[in-house]
C-alpha cells in the first residue's frame, strides 16, 4: 500500500512572529532549522514525503532542498491537505504531519502508516492525548481534496470512526507555537 506523508508548512508564523519577529520553521531545534529536521524525520520513515509550501519565505523552500515540494498561497490548514492530496492523487493513503513538530519518531510514522492497512483513519495518541500524524486511507480521498479553510480534517475526523494508535512517542502532541516551546529540546 502506498502510504506517504504530507509535511505541511504552510502556514504563516503568525504567533511566533508576533512574539519574536521570527518564522518559527527557520527556528533552529538540535542544531538544524525546524524544517529541516521535521522534513529529515520524515524522509527516515522511508515513507515519500511531499512538502506543502508558501511561495514565501524562500529560505523555507531552500532548506529543504530536492524535497518534493508542492507551492500554494494557502488559505488555512485545510487548504493545504488538499493541495497536497490532490498533488498525490497517486497514493493509496496520506499521513498529515505538521512541520512544527520536530520531535516525531520515524518509527510512529511508520506504524500510522502500517494502522492504514486496517483502518481507513488513523489518529497517533500518546497517554490518551490525540496528536499527528493523522492517516487517512483512499477511501477519503474526495473529501480530503474538497477541504478548504481552517478546520482542517477536524470534521472529518468527528463524522467518522478513528483508530487511536497508542504509541509511547510524546512528540505526537509537542508543538511549537511560541519560542518558549522550544526549551526543553531532546
Amino acid at each position: 500500500m502506498n502510504v506517504g506523508i504530507l509535511l505541511l508548512a504552510a502556514g504563516e508564523s503568525r504567533r511566533y512572529r508576533a512574539a519574536c519577529g521570527r518564522h518559527k520553521l527557520l527556528e533552529p531545534v538540535a542544531g538544524e532549522p525546524m524544517l529541516a529536521r521535521s522534513y529529515r524525520i520524515a524522509r527516515e520513515s522511508h515513507l515519500p514525503v511531499a512538502v506543502v509550501l508558501r511561495p514565501e519565505p524562500l529560505a523555507l523552500r531552500r532548506c529543504i532542498g530536492g524535497a518534493r515540494q508542492i507551492i500554494l498561497p494557502s488559505a488555512g490548514i485545510a487548504s493545504s491537505i488538499a493541495a497536497g492530496v490532490q498533488a498525490t492523487a497517486h497514493w493509496q493513503g496520506w499521513l498529515v504531519m505538521l512541520a512544527d513538530m520536530p520531535w516525531l519518531r520515524p518509527t510512529t510514522l511508520q506504524q500510522t502508516a502500517e494502522a492504514l492497512k486496517t483502518h481507513q483513519r488513523v489518529r497517533a495518541c500518546w497517554q490518551g492525548q490525540p496528536g499527528h500524524p493523522v492517516g487517512f486511507g483512499r477511501s477519503c480521498y474526495a473529501q480530503l481534496a474538497a477541504l478548504s479553510g481552517e478546520t482542517a480534517a477536524r470534521e472529518l475526523l468527528a463524522q467518522h470512526d478513528v483508530y487511536l494508535l497508542a504509541t509511547q512517542d510524546a512528540g505526537v502532541v509537542r508543538d511549537v507555537d511560541l519560542p518558549s516551546m522550544l526549551s526543553g529540546e531532546e
